[in-house]
């Protein structure tokens, strides 16, 4: 009789253990993620004009952003979140936004970018980034992450961390290709990063996570070439040039 209720009292053991585990390591496929995005606004300004040391003193070291990333297992959409908290952002940051629409079942991406009021809509297949994939960890958003190594334009680093416990191979802005979402983000030439600071299974309609559609209409390489000439008749723009094609 002993015997029997020791056997008894495991197996209940094992099954809660079971459910708890299978609850802990749980997959999800739809959900939206808020981005905080960081920038060094600093950097932006000339140490060498007047003007640009005095805005050192009005404007905060950082630039702090939100954006929201909307979700399924076939697409997402990257679009402007809550208000930021400080208002004293750079103008040159204030006047460019994007909206980004992954078609993760056909890889192709829809692009609206608005650049000081100009809307262009960028539609072309999905970046191709050689990651590397490392053994470092991080946790995120109370999600595990691995950190991947890989670059864009041939020459700008970008560090991401992704968890493949959200299916969705995703993540802020154009970025995605890893297996998971990515949760964290950081382009050093930039002085920007982006962390993922929460999760909502909250369901969306269709409507919610629809792509862009107006704005003037380019591929990807002839984005970069129009964004590339305005860079030369602008020298100003320089500094704002990787906030433009990013």
């Amino acid at each position: 009789m002993k015997i029997k209720s020791i056997y008894i009292i495991l197996l209940i053991g094992l099954i809660i253990g079971t459910e708890a585990l299978s609850q802990e390591t749980r997959f999800i496929t739809t959900g939206k993620i808020e981005f905080e995005k960081r920038t060094n606004q600093h950097s932006l300004l000339d140490e060498e004009d007047m003007w640009d040391e005095m805005l050192k003193n009005t404007y905060p070291k950082f630039a702090i952003t939100y954006f929201d990333l909307l979700f399924d297992e076939k697409r997402s959409l990257y679009k402007t979140g809550k208000d930021p908290e400080n208002r004293m952002i750079h103008w040159g940051l204030s006047y460019i936004t994007n909206t980004f629409y992954r078609d993760m079942e056909h890889e192709r991406y829809v692009h609206q970018k608005n650049i000081f009021g100009s809307d262009f809509l960028i539609t072309d297949s999905l970046p191709q980034i050689e990651w590397k994939i490392t053994n470092e960890q991080r946790t995120i958003a109370g999600f595990e992450c691995r950190k991947a190594v890989g670059k864009v334009f041939d020459s700008i680093v970008v560090i991401a961390f992704y968890t493949d416990q959200i299916i969705p191979s995703s993540g802020p802005e154009s970025f995605g290709g890893l297996p998971g979402m990515i949760m964290g983000l950081a382009i050093p030439r930039m002085h920007t990063t982006w962390y993922a600071t929460k999760l909502e299974l909250t369901p969306f309609t269709e409507k919610d996570i629809a792509a862009p559609k107006t704005g003037k209409k380019f591929t990807g390489p002839q984005f970069r070439s129009e964004i590339t000439d305005i860079i030369k008749e602008r020298d100003w723009l320089k500094k704002l040039s990787w906030q433009m094609l990013i």
